[in-house]
């Protein structure tokens, strides 16, 4: 009989967005998405729930489109979360083997994390999601990034942790309550889009990860292969749409439309007499402006969008100089022209983050508003992974190897 097949199961919850995804890992071990489904986030406001009942009817419509009629009981799945409410803090703790000094093991780099989570002064109203080694002290030695099989009398560790709103977190585990979800791991979106997005070689030589969203914007910085530094601002290209919501008297959806089909951030001076159809709120008939026009009603938005992410870009490389490479994901990096005003603000290298290594339909692994839900994936079956069993008896390389292989798995 065959190996019972391992699904993964994921929920998203973006700023405009639910999502729920299936996937699985193949036998050469890499994640491919089974099936994905996005809705609007209806009964959701930012990220943050607002209407209980519309929030679990939103995310059970994307469970339904991936399962349709698969019986299932409470189904066991990661949670991949995108708002402001995100913090992060740093903290730092030893313990010590006293008269018994050894080789630093993986049952000895897991305890001197969870005595550092557990020390770690966070108000009471925040929860830990994540807590991320910076570097390790193995004796009096600092900055060791991999303490495995080092002879220590001392082992320290300095953690950044990731912490959530409880009252918030507490809201979302009611919506999924009603879906008959498990949350098993909450992952924050910037670290799942920094997981199948940024190259190795980028995060060691230093990057700025920008996951440009719908009502937020969520960066990362990593250097010498270390995430040094998490940030949100309250500030994504729904801004863009707002401004046309308000200056045309259009919907929010017909808004948003018009931005995804006509709309750029570099004004199209060869299509100035291009006619651009507007639907009237009341009738719902439609009428044309000039595209002139239509650019003029959407350009106080860019301005605002385009200042406030250079602006914190500007910041992060003042604070954390040098990193001199930017990796820009998220849905908000469809704008036609995006890139190209990032590039002509910024004397650094820009380039637009999709997923890499992972299995799926290319246009959904190809669409930079994917990378977070799609990281989630993949990041959730790495820190899962056990590796390979060690065999009963084990030269010096052999073992070298499964430490390095153990310490990938589980903190990578």
């Amino acid at each position: 009989m065959g190996k019972k097949e391992r699904y993964l199961y994921l929920v998203y919850i973006g700023t405009t967005k639910v999502a729920f995804s299936k996937a699985r890992i193949r036998n050469d071990g890499r994640t491919e998405v089974l099936a994905l489904s996005a809705r609007l986030a209806h009964g959701f406001d930012r990220g943050i729930v607002k209407d209980l009942e519309q929030a679990s009817q939103s995310l059970n419509a994307a469970i339904k489109d991936v399962l349709e009629t698969e019986d299932r009981s409470v189904l066991p799945c990661r949670l991949v979360v995108s708002n402001v409410y995100l913090k992060n803090y740093t903290y730092q703790s030893s313990i010590y083997f006293h008269s018994n000094p050894h080789p630093v093991t993986l049952r000895d780099v897991r305890a001197v994390i969870a005595q550092t989570r557990s020390v770690a002064t966070i108000p009471l109203q925040e929860l830990i999601v994540q807590a991320v080694p910076q570097e390790f002290l193995v004796n009096d030695l600092s900055g060791v990034q991999n303490p495995l099989g080092l002879e220590a009398g001392r082992l320290g560790v300095t953690l950044r942790l990731l912490t959530f709103d409880f009252s918030v977190y507490h809201n979302l585990l009611r919506v999924f309550e009603r879906c008959d979800l498990e949350i098993t791991e909450v992952i924050p979106s910037v670290l799942a889009a920094a997981h199948c997005v940024l190259t190795p070689f980028e995060k060691q030589s230093g990057v700025i990860l920008g996951v440009v969203g719908g009502r937020a914007t969520h960066f990362a910085c990593y250097r010498n292969s270390v995430l040094i530094e998490t940030r949100s601002i309250p500030v994504g290209s729904d801004c863009i749409t707002e401004v046309l919501e308000k200056n045309l008297n259009v919907g929010h959806l017909d808004a948003q439309r018009l931005k995804e089909s006509f709309g750029s951030a570099n004004p199209k001076t060869e299509f100035q007499d291009e006619l651009i159809p507007v639907p009237e709120p009341a009738s719902g008939r439609k009428y044309t402006i000039k595209r002139t026009e239509f650019e003029s009603q959407m350009k106080t938005g860019l301005i605002f969008f385009f200042e406030e992410i250079k602006k914190e870009i500007g910041n992060l490389q003042k604070c954390y100089s040098p990193l001199d490479q930017i990796v820009l994901t998220g849905g908000g990096v469809q704008l036609e022209g995006f890139l190209d005003v990032i590039q002509d603000s910024v004397p650094f290298s820009v380039r637009i983050g999709t997923a890499q290594g992972i299995v799926g339909p290319q246009a959904l692994v190809s669409d930079p508003a994917f990378s977070g839900i799609l990281g989630g994936v993949g990041f959730s079956s790495k820190v899962s992974e056990k590796g390979l069993a060690p065999s009963a008896r084990q030269n010096w390389i052999s073992r070298t190897v499964e430490g390095a292989r153990n310490w990938i798995f589980e903190y990578l």
